[in-house]
C-alpha cells in the first residue's frame, strides 16, 4: 500500500485508515501502591482516548461518535501486571472520521487505574495526561500515582 502524509505533519494514511504515531507512557508509583498491587495480584490499565473537534455538520451515521463536543476516534486500553511500561503503538482509526476533524490535530488524554481482579473500585490515585499529539508524538511521558487515601 501506497503511504501518504496528511495535512498535519504527525499522522500517515495507508489505505482508509489513518495511523497515530507510537508513544510511551512509564508509571511512577508509590512503594504502598506497587506493594498493594502486587500483594492482591491486581493489574494496572493505561487507557487512552483519542478525540478531537468535530466539524459543524456531522453526517447522521456519526452523530452517535460525539460528546461533549468532541469526537471520539479510537480508545485503547493497555493493561500491566509487572511491567511499568505502556508502548502505544500501530494505532490506527477509519480516514473518514479524521475527515469529519474542524482542527486536525487529535487530542490525546491517558487515564490510569487499577485493573479492579481484586475489588470491584480502582485503587490508584493516578495523574493525567492530556494534550495535542502533535506534542505527544514519538515522546515518553511520566505518570505518578499512589494509592487512593482510603486504601
Amino acid at each position: 500500500m501506497i503511504e501518504q502524509k496528511l495535512d498535519t505533519h504527525y499522522l500517515i494514511t495507508t489505505g482508509d485508515s489513518v495511523e497515530i504515531p507510537s508513544f510511551e507512557i512509564e508509571l511512577k508509583l508509590s512503594k504502598k501502591a506497587e506493594t498493594k498491587l502486587k500483594n492482591d495480584n491486581e493489574s494496572v490499565i493505561v487507557m487512552a482516548f483519542f478525540t478531537g473537534e468535530p466539524i459543524e455538520n456531522i453526517p447522521d451515521k456519526y452523530k452517535h461518535k460525539v460528546e461533549m463536543g468532541e469526537l471520539w476516534l479510537l480508545s485503547y486500553p493497555i493493561e500491566l501486571t509487572d511491567k511499568r511500561i505502556a508502548k502505544f503503538e500501530n494505532l490506527k482509526f477509519h480516514k473518514d472520521l479524521y475527515d469529519l476533524l474542524k482542527n486536525k490535530d487529535i487530542r490525546l488524554l491517558i487515564n490510569v487505574y487499577s485493573g479492579r481482579k481484586s475489588t470491584d473500585v480502582n485503587i490508584l490515585d493516578c495523574e493525567i495526561l492530556q494534550d495535542n499529539m502533535s506534542n505527544i508524538n514519538g515522546k515518553q511521558f511520566t505518570i505518578n500515582g499512589k494509592l487512593i487515601s482510603n486504601n
